[in-house]
């Protein structure tokens, strides 16, 4: 890199130090603000589905720990559609996992009445049989207190583990969290899921109630390895009021569902194939049929209520837990984005790179999420470093509609400016057609001369205020102040049809204003001041110009210098307000001239006509009639 490469750079970075500085600071504290609202929960609708995407991203994965034996549409319609599900074709199913050698059954079935005939009978002894002593390895739901016949005995009860299968749906109808323990007006109860893996880990129902009854309760249950087996893990957190975020295995059908019939055909005696699905395998039993209605909406899509238990029995099983990241490496991730996309905002101002840079900023939290997601189930939330981006871009707004508001201030009227800040566009380089006026103070130089400076900077400032006034009035912009002379534009930054009109107008007004501060300074003692004011219509270059170190926005071409020119004719033609033709052609007979005829002017070949500005003519668009002497035009524009 060359030296003078070396000092563009440092001049690009003092230059925008401080805007980039501000930026981060918002950009921080916005960091700060976000990660408290999502610890606070505040987030949680938007982390929600955002948790969803990278669930569906991550797709399938097949689960060998846990089968699902479905009673179908086509089981159902054997049954002759008649609910509850006979309760003699459920005790043929245990008894047919029970020959299966499952480990354990987990009937998701609610048995809400006593069933008339054998049928009632006949699972409690398929369900007592299937035990390793005096607890069966059948986990049941509920049964109501005031259920009478076999099903209501408390011999049941005393031999079997019973769960709640409540799974709360979040605000918008979507299963995204389960507890493993639940609050009921009987006390705290066990949900269906931990109700099967404890037994699984030969838990007793009182030792369970027991652990429950702990606010910190934990309890130690088996994991599954992927490949086979079991293994040691640290304790789960069951306490009532601690809830998980469902990590989802897959879309429906994601663990190995069998119908219920082909398990039915087992207790009659059915050959068992080698391939045996069910041995030393976790088996949960519920309804898929339409009728049944037990289906929730889910990130994967709707699923039967049995498979939504399926998910935290393997969560369990597996220790597949969805980790949140925590709100420091949350605040870390997001103080990273807004570094990077701060420069980036800074380097390139455009609003397409902004979009560009916030896109970038969602692709890559996206990827990183995912990757930590199906690497190790860590959940860093990618909608937090995208909304501090964001909030980054607001800073970059901000900033920048204070650093225009104040510069287009000193330039513009209020008005135009919020145009101008409403389209930044404007700003751009273009060629375009405007009407350029030049002003300048007679004999000012040799009265200054006269006075000390202090004094003529106090009179100086008391004109330039009264001329800036009349020229904003007119939807004009000043862009420049030299010594006493003043150039104004009409039709730039911002589009201007009139744009011949308000430079005349404006004219009118600064010679009106100039008289009012005469008479005020004659009051005072003081001498009185002429000015000359020259107008041209043109096509010029407006925008940005000038280099890294000092950037202003002007008006440059040959129309520029033309109507200095024709300010300078005033002294010898004894004038106030010369226009050209080409300014007189624009206002048509709006305007009342004394004309001239063509002249020389310094530092051209050729000549050009002008004319004397007498007055407005009444009817004008812009204004009543003004004469020279009238009030200031334009005050409505």
């Amino acid at each position: 890199m060359r030296r003078g490469q070396y000092l563009r750079s440092g001049t690009w970075w003092r230059l925008r130090r401080r805007r980039l500085l501000q930026v981060w600071a918002v950009g921080f504290a916005a960091s700060v603000v976000v990660t408290t609202l999502s610890a606070g929960g505040y987030l949680e609708s938007t982390q929600a589905r955002g948790l969803d995407l990278l669930l569906r991203l991550r797709g399938a994965s097949l689960r060998s720990d846990v089968v699902i034996v479905a009673i179908d549409d086509r089981d159902f319609e054997a049954l002759g559609q008649r609910q509850p599900i006979s309760r003699d074709y459920l005790a043929r199913i245990v008894r047919g996992l029970r020959r299966a050698g499952a480990v354990v059954v987990g009937l998701d079935i609610a048995f809400g009445v006593a069933e008339p005939g054998p049928g009632d009978a006949e699972l409690v002894r398929a369900i007592t049989g299937f035990s390793d002593g005096a607890l069966s390895r059948v986990v049941l739901t509920p049964l109501p207190t005031g259920l009478g016949g076999p099903l209501g005995a408390p011999a049941l009860r005393e031999a079997t583990l019973v769960g709640r299968p409540d799974v709360p749906e979040d605000g918008d109808g979507v299963i995204r969290a389960a507890a493993y323990s639940l609050r009921t007006p009987a006390g705290v109860e066990p949900a269906f899921s931990l109700a099967v893996v404890a037994r699984v880990a030969g838990v007793s129902q009182e030792r369970l109630r027991g652990v429950l009854l702990d606010p910190g309760a934990r309890l130690a249950l088996p994991a599954w390895r992927p490949h086979g087996g079991r293994g040691e893990a640290p304790a789960v957190d069951v306490a009532p009021g601690t809830t998980w975020r469902i990590n989802f295995a897959g879309p429906a059908g994601t663990f190995l569902t069998i119908p219920s019939r082909v398990i039915a055909a087992l207790a009659d005696g059915g050959e068992i194939s080698d391939a045996n699905p069910f041995r030393d395998r976790v088996v949960l039993v519920g309804a898929t049929f339409a009728d049944s209605r037990d289906t929730y909406q889910t990130a994967h899509g709707r699923l039967p209520g049995v498979e939504v238990h399926a998910n935290l029995v393997h969560m369990l099983l597996a220790r597949s837990f969805i980790t949140p990241s925590g709100w420091l490496l949350s605040l870390l991730v997001q103080g990273a984005v807004v570094m990077v996309g701060g420069l980036l905002l800074i380097v390139f101002r455009s609003t397409m790179a902004s979009i560009a840079v916030i896109l970038v900023a969602l692709a890559l939290s996206v990827v990183m999420s995912y990757a930590l997601f199906h690497g190790g189930g860590y959940w860093v939330d990618f909608m937090l470093p995208v909304l501090a981006t964001r909030a980054v871009r607001f800073g970059s707004d901000r900033f920048e509609g204070r650093h225009l508001r104040a510069t287009l201030g000193r330039y513009l009227s209020p008005e135009i400016a919020r145009e101008v800040l409403a389209d930044t566009i404007a700003l751009h380089g273009d060629r375009r057609t405007v009407s350029i006026l030049f002003s300048d103070l007679r004999g000012f130089t040799a009265l200054a001369e006269t006075m000390p400076p202090e004094a003529v900077a106090a009179r100086l400032n008391e004109y330039f205020e009264a001329m800036t006034q009349a020229i904003f009035r007119c939807r004009g912009m000043i862009n420049d102040f030299v010594g006493d002379a003043i150039m104004a534009v009409f039709g730039a930054p911002v589009a201007d049809p009139a744009h011949a009109q308000h430079a005349v107008g404006a004219a009118v007004a600064m010679d009106a204003a100039l008289a009012a501060l005469n008479g005020r300074w004659v009051a005072a003692g003081l001498p009185t001041l002429r000015m000359g004011i020259g107008i041209h219509s043109g096509e010029v270059f407006a925008g940005n110009v000038g280099s890294d170190a000092r950037m202003k926005y002007s008006i440059v071409g040959d129309a520029v210098n033309l109507a200095s020119r024709v300010e300078g004719l005033n002294k010898a033609l004894d004038t106030t307000i010369l226009i050209t033709e080409a300014t007189r052609a624009l206002l048509g007979d709006r305007a009342e001239v004394r004309d001239y005829g063509t002249v020389a002017v310094a530092g051209r070949s050729g000549q050009v006509q002008v004319h004397e500005l007498v007055g407005l003519r009444e009817g004008d668009a812009i204004d009543p009639t003004v004469r020279r002497s009238g009030g200031p035009p334009c005050a409505a524009s």
